[in-house]
């Protein structure tokens, strides 16, 4: 049954500073994500849509593939990024794309402010991940401005929180709830270089059980490899972590995608 559409109360509007920026208000299409306007984010489905917990509760693994984008390889001009999710068994279960400013994209690459939106096969928006521009460890010493991004379920109930952690070395980020409570750390390897080498990242809970990997395997000497315009990565669940607790463990994963599997995750 096709899904029905109603407008949430005017309190449930997300607010000015976290509105989503820079696409279009017509739903479906990979140019969802390329104009410059506003978009209406006061739509949300009724009850008989299903939520992505519920996508999500069955799944021991989800492979996410970015779009390649052949205008951005070749004119080097950063457009925002797209996603296909899908299961075990290779069927696309949902959709991801980037809200971002066109003058962030250009000016300040894998640092910049973004919304990534993630959708259905019918177009409900099921999440929104929401960060704003930051600098990283990776930049500069001891900063004390680092990575930070939201983890919200439309219209606008934050689910959790991820911050990044300063290190020397390791890589770390705290994902907590949204009432504080520290649910998971994310840790990876000690050297992260991008040529003819796997990236991994072990999710751990408070009782530091490893509970989930998020990895980017090396593809080897492909087209895609080579030029870099484009990231595939493996998330999977290693214990039995509630629905809730897997839709935040997704929406970790694309914030250390925009730091270390993009071609452009590093400090400009």
């Amino acid at each position: 049954m096709e899904a029905q559409f109603q407008r949430a109360p005017a309190s449930e509007v997300i607010n000015h500073e976290s509105q989503i920026m820079g696409m279009h208000g017509i739903p479906g299409g990979d140019n969802r994500s390329e104009s410059g306007s506003s978009v209406d984010a006061t739509w949300i489905a009724n009850e008989h849509v299903t939520s992505l917990a519920s996508i999500l509760e069955p799944l021991n693994e989800i492979r996410v593939s970015q779009h390649l984008d052949f205008i951005e390889v070749c004119l080097c001009w950063e457009r925002s990024n797209r996603y296909s999710l899908y299961n075990q068994q290779d069927d696309q279960i949902l959709y991801t794309y980037e809200a971002a400013r066109c003058y962030a994209r250009q000016c300040y690459g894998s640092l910049r402010e973004f919304t990534l939106i993630t959708t259905d096969n019918d177009d409900n928006r099921l999440l929104y991940l929401q960060r704003p521009a930051r600098c990283s460890s990776r930049c500069f010493y001891a900063c004390c401005c680092l990575q930070e991004m939201n983890i919200i379920i439309p219209p606008k109930d934050t689910l959790g929180v991820m911050k990044e952690k300063w290190s020397c070395c390791i890589p770390q980020y705290e994902l907590a709830e949204s009432k504080g409570h520290l649910k998971f750390l994310i840790q990876g390897d000690c050297s992260h270089f991008r040529m003819c080498n796997s990236i991994n990242f072990t999710v751990r809970n408070a009782e530091n059980l490893e509970v989930a990997t998020i990895s980017k395997p090396y593809g080897g000497c492909s087209l895609k490899t080579l030029i870099g315009g484009s990231n595939n990565f493996k998330i999977k669940y290693l214990e039995n972590l509630t629905k809730e607790e897997k839709v935040l463990i997704l929406g970790s994963s694309f914030l250390l995608d925009f730091n270390y599997f993009e071609r452009h995750g590093k400090c400009f």
